[in-house]
């Protein structure tokens, strides 16, 4: 039996740092905050992830780097 039969769900921590495979009884206690993406496949999570990890374009990189203070 899998994590996944077993009711584990993979999960992405809110920074987008980490991920793991969490029971749903700590999952709801301890990590409510996570993003589940056991049903994604590969194409839509990495989509996801790029989306959320690089900036669009030119413009929206330029923002980025003003908010740094580079």
């Amino acid at each position: 039996m899998s994590l996944r039969d077993s009711g584990h769900r993979f999960c992405l921590s809110p920074d987008w740092q980490r991920a793991r495979w969490l029971s749903p009884t700590i999952r709801s206690a301890m990590y409510p905050d996570w993003l589940d993406v056991t049903d994604m496949d590969s194409d839509e999570l990495a989509e996801l992830l790029i989306q959320k990890l690089l900036p669009p374009g030119p413009q929206e990189c330029r923002a980025a780097q003003g908010e740094l203070n580079l």
